[in-house]
């Protein structure tokens, strides 16, 4: 069991990973875009710094004050700041359009101190009082965890079939997630299944509890994010997105992520899913760039890009802490050779 501070820190590297890809129907602020590109180039004090200025300049009655909120709670250093910056704009920014996202972060922050009611007292919020929210999917996903994590089996599952039924099928990481969470319900759950795209991966185990995060804000066992980065999002705490953010040392990088792996392992870290295999491509090549042995599985919709691979899946767990320390989301799968 990972302690409060670790499981939070890495919530917060996965909300920096998937913040770009979970607000991409809303027009962001070139100046935040730019900070979060100072964080994941590795420069998180010229990024925070940034953002620590527009809050300065700006009154708290304009509508760019609860971006800037939004944004520095998803970029700060420490889930004791994040935290703070997202009650802010939960309490008093409730009609911002960052603030169902910022519930979702919050819950995943509750959930990695191992409050369970606190995480489903805000993901209840949710549909409550965003039933238009573009994070349904998401929180469904979440509540689903917390329930399992409970012990309550129905509602888990109930929460969890709502999740897939509401995840988008350009969701990919987060269908993958959900699907494989729904293993754990009984046979008459089985039907869910059968509403899944072909293409979705039966096979990607779930992400361990964060994180995204991430990252996904519990990572991701997250962060996405990867869209984004999601980049980083434990699970999804872990949890989890979107935009891959990478450390600004590749030779720290590359250790953790490939000291334990074989050529003929049959666990693997994926870090991303894409639609179309150049975008998997990019990334790979960036992440080889920094010494991870990364690369592209499948050689159809979904292209998924993983590091290593290592013979027991405790070697894997091993491999994605390290990731997650670089500021990186991700998931343990089982990925055979071939594969």
């Amino acid at each position: 069991m990972f302690r409060w501070g670790i499981l939070a820190g890495a919530v917060v590297s996965c909300a920096a990973t998937t913040a770009v890809a979970q607000t991409t129907t809303r027009p962001t602020d070139p100046i935040f875009v730019r900070a979060q590109a100072l964080v994941s180039d590795g420069n998180g004090v010229a990024g925070r710094a940034l953002i620590d200025s527009v809050l300065a300049a700006t009154q708290p009655s304009a509508r760019l004050y609860p971006e800037a909120l939004f944004w520095r709670a998803t970029l700060a250093s420490n889930a004791a700041d994040a935290e703070s910056d997202y009650k802010h704009l939960v309490v008093d920014y409730p009609l911002a359009p960052q603030a169902e996202d910022a519930l979702l972060r919050l819950a995943q922050l509750e959930l990695a101190r191992g409050d369970r009611d606190g995480a489903l007292a805000h993901l209840q919020r949710i549909p409550r009082d965003y039933p238009r929210s573009k994070s349904l999917a998401r929180a469904s996903y979440w509540t689903a965890r917390v329930l399992f994590e409970k012990n309550d089996i129905p509602n888990a599952c109930a929460a969890n079939a709502n999740a897939l039924a509401r995840a988008g099928s350009d969701e990919i990481e987060l269908r993958n997630q959900i699907q494989y969470q729904g293993q754990r319900c009984p046979p008459p759950a089985a039907s869910v299944a059968s509403v899944t795209p072909p293409a979705i991966d039966t096979t990607t185990p779930t992400p361990p509890p964060m994180a995204a995060t991430a990252a996904d804000p519990v990572a991701a066992k997250s962060v996405t994010p990867t869209s984004p980065a999601a980049p980083v999002a434990k699970t999804e705490a872990a949890a989890t997105a979107p935009v891959t953010t990478v450390a600004k040392s590749a030779t720290t990088a590359a250790k953790p992520a490939t000291s334990a792996s074989s050529s003929t392992g049959v666990y693997s870290v994926q870090v991303g899913a894409y639609n179309h295999k150049p975008d998997a491509s990019k990334l790979v090549a960036s992440l080889v760039k920094r010494g991870y042995a990364a690369r592209v599985d499948g050689d159809t919709v979904p292209f998924r890009v993983r590091i290593g691979r290592y013979s027991s899946e405790g070697e894997a767990e091993k491999a994605l802490a390290k990731i997650k320390a670089k500021h990186m989301s991700g998931f343990v799968v089982r990925a055979p050779k071939g594969e």
